[in-house]
């Protein structure tokens, strides 16, 4: 199994500005390349230290992390978050970098430390994104109510997708019956190829059902994905 923080191989030079190295690693996060997307950002994390571009450096260390996060390498995810400076970052980018904290939190099941930065950090245009992972951290805080509110921010048209995912997330963290709602949340993860969003909700459907073949997809998904934890934590799950 790949784990995604192997020594980087560069015997292949890259002439392109940090921006270009980053969009190519974007495409090979939404490829699911997890070990081709995390080199390609620490390139372009050099790149944009070279051109002293803080901005830049902000955006690529919260992508770097948050793939971390998703390997469950959460030492390294916090050392990548913690190496942001907020403070320069604009609007959007302050947006990812709280969704991607709180994200960090969400997946180690410290709804707590997630809900004080959803807490601190909601504004009026806050992405799908954040509101998804503010109403897990609030429904993991036993804040239903807000959690419910946080949902409600998420546009169905828009994101279909998300709102599916963290409705499912918020009825299991209220102790509902979220069967169903994972079922369609994961229908519409694999049409849209969101491949660690499919992995997490079949572990979380063979838990609830004790389906084992739901954990051996999720198995599946993850050693394709490279990323050697959370395979091991469905493949443990199958036996």
């Amino acid at each position: 199994m790949v784990r995604i923080f192997l020594p980087l191989i560069l015997a292949t030079q890259v002439f392109a500005a940090s921006g270009g190295m980053a969009s190519q690693a974007k495409k090979y996060f939404a490829q699911g390349r997890y070990e081709a997307a995390y080199n390609q950002y620490s390139l372009a994390l050099k790149e944009a230290r070279k051109e002293a571009d803080l901005v830049a450096e902000g955006r690529i260390l919260i992508s770097m992390a948050t793939l971390a996060s998703h390997a469950m390498q959460y030492e390294d995810a916090k050392k990548l978050l913690d190496m942001v400076r907020v403070d320069v970052l604009d609007e959007k980018s302050k947006d990812s970098f709280y969704k991607a904290y709180m994200e960090f939190y969400n997946l180690q099941g410290k709804y707590r430390e997630a809900f004080d930065i959803a807490n601190k950090h909601s504004s009026k245009k806050q992405s799908a994104a954040f509101s998804g992972e503010a109403a897990v951290a609030a429904a993991g805080s036993r804040n239903s109510s807000e959690a419910e509110a946080y949902l409600k921010k998420i546009n169905k048209k828009d994101s279909p997708g998300q709102l599916a995912y963290y409705n499912a997330k918020v009825a299991d963290l209220n102790g509902e019956n979220p069967r169903e709602l994972y079922e369609n949340a994961l229908r519409i993860s694999t049409s849209k190829k969101r491949f660690f969003v499919s992995g997490i909700i079949l572990l979380r459907l063979a838990e609830i059902t004790g389906n084992k073949d739901y954990a051996a997809r999720s198995a599946a998904v993850f050693k394709e994905l490279g990323l050697a934890e959370p395979f091991q934590k469905a493949e443990g799950a199958a036996k």
